[in-house]
């Protein structure tokens, strides 16, 4: 999998502090993230993981995969297996 280098200002920044700086360190930021961080930034109004992947990444091949899911584990699986597999 290549990782793009990208700018600090597209960094993913979460709730909880936590920096998300590449594709590559989704999986494992969603598996720690708690439930509450997660359902901050994925609800019936939003899915800022959706956005980040399709607007910072331009993958829309992942953001559709991910665009209804409502669950951290199912969505790093997800993306771990786009990325990966």
């Amino acid at each position: 999998m290549e990782i793009l280098n990208i700018a600090p200002e597209k960094y993913f920044y979460a709730k909880d502090g936590t920096v998300i700086k590449h594709l590559g360190e989704l999986p494992d930021a969603l598996r720690a993230m708690s439930p509450e961080v997660f359902s901050h930034h994925v609800n019936s109004e939003k899915n800022d993981f959706h956005s980040w992947v399709n607007d910072v990444f331009l993958h829309s091949k992942l953001a559709r995969k991910i665009k209804s899911t409502k669950n951290k584990e199912m969505m790093a699986k997800k993306v771990f297996m786009e990325l990966y597999l």
